[in-house]
């Protein structure tokens, strides 16, 4: 089938009426269903090369030791590999049929099972994980002593192999009944004439959809369509708000306790945006209205908290303050770009290969492709221990190394120095 010249029109009637009248088999369903050429070409490769590269650069910063150290990286290092390889069997796909006219799924029917079944599971991989990262912040600061066996290294990996097994048994299903062979019309061609023009449609050999009137394609036209949605979408929004709210409300919750439980005359260590300053009791307190100023005040639970040393607090502030922030801005992302595709397709079901609206899911596709490239640039602006470690691939360990090894041998002369 080439690109641009066979597509699918549910407006084209009496195209569809001839196609039933000579019993012929529909088109194969794919990309081109969809594409609208007015789109410029370039969007799909620039943002192919961009998640390339943003995922690629995260690997390489969660991977490091010091992250590792911390659930919640580790759930974001996973992340990246799987968007790595939403983009390459999504956009790559949009890529070759644009610039080659290749359609990968209608090549042989284990193409078409296998590519359908890998940018399923992978998609529904990415989501489930976001939404995994949601959760362990949520019990993180909802359930403090719980949070001691789920927030650890062991148990991440443990969830996301469970996630791996969930999104393959939802779409296992494609590598045994998706796509069926026209063997008693290869190589037919069809002259059809339509609006007094003779148009030429060479039937496809291989079709990667549900043969029509089967059990199987009705699951997939009614069923699995919706599996899909709330799988990729929906499910993924509600952890999302959910966690989120959890969160604030501890945050929010802990700073009224604060305000109310403060000794008159105790001594609470804050910090602000210039290091620590010390306040005294209900006397005088933080004036900061500000997302860092609850988060600061929310970290004191008890008297004891009070009084703990003020590198605890800074480490424990720090944290908390880098991780939520993360956690936002990945949720607003994922969000904002998915969250239009999703409304669309619920107003307009079944309508997406009109000519009116493929402009539209065209872009909206393209959004919501863009939310797994664009993910380390909100990496960057909010994580600074994810600056830091960019910082040190830049620039080398070798350096500090060397720095710090110097700093050493000088203060050991120097007290051998004193001492003589």
């Amino acid at each position: 089938m080439n690109l641009l010249e066979t597509t699918r029109e549910p407006s084209n009637e009496a195209f569809y009426n001839q196609i039933n009248q000579y019993h012929l088999p529909y088109p194969a369903e794919s990309y081109e269903d969809y594409l609208d050429p007015s789109i410029p070409k370039y969007i799909p490769v620039v943002l192919l090369v961009i998640g390339l590269f943003g995922n690629a650069l995260s690997i390489l910063v969660f991977n490091q030791k010091s992250m590792k150290k911390n659930s919640t990286f580790i759930y974001l290092g996973i992340l990246c590999y799987i968007d790595i390889l939403v983009l390459l069997f999504g956009l790559g796909d949009i890529i070759l049929i644009v610039f080659f006219k290749l359609i990968i799924r209608n090549q042989s029917i284990i193409s078409c099972r296998m590519h359908t079944f890998l940018t399923y599971l992978f998609t529904h991989l990415s989501s489930f994980i976001l939404a995994s990262v949601s959760v362990d912040r949520a019990i993180a600061t909802n359930f403090i002593s719980f949070s001691k066996f789920y927030c650890t290294q062991k148990t991440a990996q443990r969830i996301i192999i469970i996630l791996f097994f969930l999104s393959f048994s939802i779409n296992v299903h494609t590598l045994f009944f998706l796509g069926y062979e026209d063997k008693d019309l290869e190589g037919a061609s069809f002259n059809l004439t339509l609006n007094e023009s003779n148009n030429y449609y060479d039937s496809p050999k291989y079709n990667c959809a549900s043969l029509s009137g089967t059990i199987y394609d009705n699951f997939m036209n009614i069923y699995f369509l919706w599996i899909d949605l709330i799988v990729y979408a929906i499910l993924p929004f509600l952890v999302m708000l959910l966690s989120s709210f959890f969160i604030l409300r501890v945050i929010f919750m802990s700073n009224k306790r604060l305000e109310n439980n403060l000794p008159r005359n105790s001594i609470a260590y804050v910090r602000n945006s210039k290091g620590l300053i010390e306040t005294e009791g209900s006397t005088r307190r933080e004036k900061s209205n500000s997302f860092k100023g609850k988060l600061r005040r929310s970290l004191a639970k008890d008297n004891s908290n009070l009084n703990a040393s003020n590198r605890q607090i800074n480490t424990r502030l720090s944290k908390t303050i880098h991780l939520t922030y993360t956690l936002i801005s990945i949720n607003a992302l994922f969000i904002c770009l998915v969250s239009p595709l999703v409304i669309v397709l619920i107003l307009i079901k079944g309508k997406e290969k009109i000519v009116e609206h493929k402009s539209v899911f065209n872009i909206l596709y393209l959004l919501a492709y863009s939310n797994h490239s664009f993910n380390f640039i909100f990496y960057g602006l909010s994580s600074p221990p994810y600056r830091n470690a960019i910082k040190n691939l830049i620039y080398g360990r070798n350096s500090k190394r060397s720095k710090s090894a110097y700093v050493t041998e000088f203060n050991k002369s120097k007290r051998v120095s004193i001492k003589n």
